[in-house]
């Protein structure tokens, strides 16, 4: 096996990369000072207040302080999110999208994430007023079955909102994808094929799904640019997810932390209603005009959480690829593959620590390569970690037949 070699970073790659960085630090600026500021102005007691004279019973005046609030944050975001959806990945040449699709799937989205949110919030405000002190342990115990909720009707009924997914077109490397799911112990999965070159030039391949929900799907963009072997590896990495029940893993830590994050906003919550409740116009979480407060906590708190979600991810990304090898023994194709997955995505090979910190949930390109090039088992007849999830009766094409 030759060795893949890391080239250095082209200039147009070193540039999305450093105002990415630049970018991520505005983004998360704006998350955390908008709702301070409308909370701590009293602009949010106001809104409460209009809200409660339009819709005067409960129920429909947190209907629509809900949406007063949502269109304010939504209408100061707009720039930045018009600018790093569109606007830049024009410019940088990764994305396909002419601007009304941008601003359909934009309208979409906005209107999805809001009512999954009213809901939720919904939800909250219940439990507070029923619970004052207990309200954090309930809601987090909801979290779990809410995540795999979502995870279960997402692959279903909201992807197919943004893109088409059909039957793969290259039914020979359909059967391959099959037999390599079949030998990793994943059966009755249906291949979609999705037209995400509509949208973009990056590439990317997935398992999602739970039960009948479960699905094999790839992009055309990564269809087209990788080779067979490249891709199958791809799409084992992508099965090792699925079989080391990662998705599992990842629900469980993200209930966890938000269960904790509830805590601690009921925790902190308090000063903000001994020394700031005259500036607020409040002083119970129970009152609605404290959805700001309570968007900023959260936003404060997983913000200084995200180094451990991004570890954690960063981990299981690495076992994956182990997978990937080890059920493909494709080690050169894996290497190629990255190469060619860095140049649609503009990746960067060795990004630095505030980029691994707190922006990227994958161990850096440079390193998965380096990897690949070095782990081979197989090649040294030493056991392989993940051999006992093989199917051992089921022969998947060795490297030298494979064409």
């Amino acid at each position: 096996m030759t060795p893949v070699s890391i080239p250095a970073p082209t200039e147009e790659a070193i540039a999305f990369y450093k105002s990415g960085n630049i970018l991520w630090v505005i983004h998360q600026l704006l998350t955390l000072l908008l709702p301070l500021a409308i909370v701590l102005s009293g602009i949010s007691k106001k809104m409460l207040s209009f809200s409660h004279f339009l819709g005067k019973n409960k129920c429909l005046t947190f209907l629509l302080f809900f949406i007063f609030y949502s269109l304010v944050i939504a209408i100061f975001s707009f720039p930045l999110t018009f600018y790093e959806g569109f606007i830049r990945l024009q410019h940088y040449g990764v994305s396909n999208q002419s601007f009304s699709r941008w601003l359909t799937h934009y309208l979409i989205s906005f209107f999805l994430t809001t009512l999954v949110s009213f809901i939720v919030f919904v939800i909250l405000y219940f439990l507070i007023a029923k619970s004052p002190k207990r309200w954090w342990l309930y809601m987090g115990l909801l979290a779990f079955p809410l995540l795999l909720f979502l995870q279960v009707i997402y692959p279903i009924y909201v992807s197919p909102l943004f893109n088409k997914f059909g039957p793969m077109k290259n039914k020979v490397l359909e059967r391959q994808i099959l037999t390599l799911a079949d030998k990793a112990g994943i059966e009755n999965g249906p291949v979609f094929e999705v037209n995400k070159s509509a949208d973009t030039k990056m590439m990317n391949a997935y398992v999602c799904g739970i039960g009948s929900t479960k699905r094999i799907v790839l992009w055309d963009t990564i269809i087209d640019g990788l080779t067979p072997k490249e891709l199958l590896f791809v799409m084992g990495h992508e099965m090792g997810h699925y079989v080391l029940n990662h998705m599992w893993w990842g629900i469980g830590t993200d209930a966890a932390l938000i269960f904790l994050t509830l805590f601690l906003i009921h925790l902190f919550s308090k000063p903000f209603f001994k020394y700031g409740s005259s500036w607020m116009g409040f002083n119970e979480l129970k009152n609605f005009a404290s959805l700001p407060l309570i968007m900023f906590l959260y936003a404060f708190f997983s913000l200084l959480f995200l180094p451990i979600e991004s570890r954690l991810s960063q981990m299981k990304e690495h076992d994956a690829d182990r997978f990937g090898l080890e059920i493909t023994h494709y080690n050169q194709e894996a290497g190629s593959a990255f190469l060619k997955l860095t140049k649609s995505n503009l990746g960067y090979p060795y990004p630095g620590k505030f980029f691994m910190l707190f922006r990227t949930g994958h161990p850096s390109i440079g390193s998965r390569i380096e990897f690949f090039n070095t782990y081979h088992p197989y090649c040294e007849n030493k056991p392989s970690k993940y051999q006992k999830y093989f199917k051992d009766h089921i022969q998947f094409p060795s490297h030298d037949k494979m064409e």
